[in-house]
């Protein structure tokens, strides 16, 4: 197990009674003893899994550690199905996208679990993708590998400018235009930094399924939909700004290699 891997699992272990307590808390959900054996049961099986997971190496981890803590969630849910509780309202979107998640206990992101864990998540994603980018063969005309941007977003002209900043900041950029991309991308070879263009069909999934890979994602759109805006940010984007500001000064949003 890596250091990186190594510390987000202490991180996800140690936050998830009280996350979800304070969940269920802010649900007005029942709660007792069934309860509290259900989490700490969670958070076992929690512990367990992530065992399991980041003893493997990065190109064999073939879930997230967000999926792998979103699935532990499902024992407490089961003993709040078991007191028959009521489900909680939910946004239709994140029905769509966790159906079993009927009391509302599964994050969003890291970020929602405190910047402790959302830290740690960021060092363990950027440790995984230079692991992974590094198995990568490159022939010696290519020359070194660089470190990857992908961005998800259909617009030319702003593919020409991210290029061009991605190539000064020594990165190479990858287009990502569909869902099996995204996929395909976070298992073969994630990227450092993900933009997300929020007028994408798939930009919710996109900043979605980065983020539960520690992929560090900017999206941006509209200066007028501030609705977008900071559902991106509640979907783990880690900023979401109007295009004028991200255009701006794009070199700002390449992190710095060593």
């Amino acid at each position: 197990m890596s250091p990186e891997s190594a510390r987000l699992r202490q991180a996800l272990v140690e936050v998830f009674p009280s996350y979800v307590h304070r969940m269920i808390e802010a649900s007005a959900l029942p709660a007792g003893a069934s309860i509290d054996a259900a989490v700490d049961e969670g958070r076992r099986r929690l512990a367990d899994e992530l065992d399991e997971l980041f003893d493997r190496p990065f190109s064999e981890q073939d879930r997230s550690p967000m999926q792998t803590f979103r699935d532990a969630l499902a024992i407490p849910t089961a003993a709040l199905e078991a007191v028959e509780a009521e489900p909680v309202d939910r946004d239709p979107a994140d029905t769509a996208l966790l159906p079993e998640d009927r009391y509302g206990l599964a994050p969003a992101g890291s970020q929602d679990l405190g910047e402790d864990v959302w830290r740690a998540h960021l060092a363990w994603g950027i440790a995984k993708a230079e692991g992974v980018a590094g198995m990568v063969p490159v022939a010696a005309s290519q020359g070194p590998t660089r470190p990857v941007a992908a961005l998800v977003g259909m617009d030319l002209m702003d593919r020409s400018k991210i290029e061009a900043a991605a190539h000064a900041a020594g990165y190479e950029l990858t287009v990502l235009r569909n869902p099996a991309a995204i996929t395909a991308a976070i298992a073969d070879r994630p990227p450092v930094v993900v933009f997300v263009d929020l007028a994408h069909r798939s930009a919710d999934e996109a900043i979605r399924q980065f983020g539960d890979s520690g992929v560090r994602a900017v999206a941006y759109g509209p200066h007028v939909d501030d609705i977008a805006l900071m559902r991106a940010r509640s979907l783990g984007a880690v900023d979401a700004v109007p295009r004028s500001r991200f255009f701006r000064d794009l070199s700002r949003w390449f992190p710095a290699l060593a």
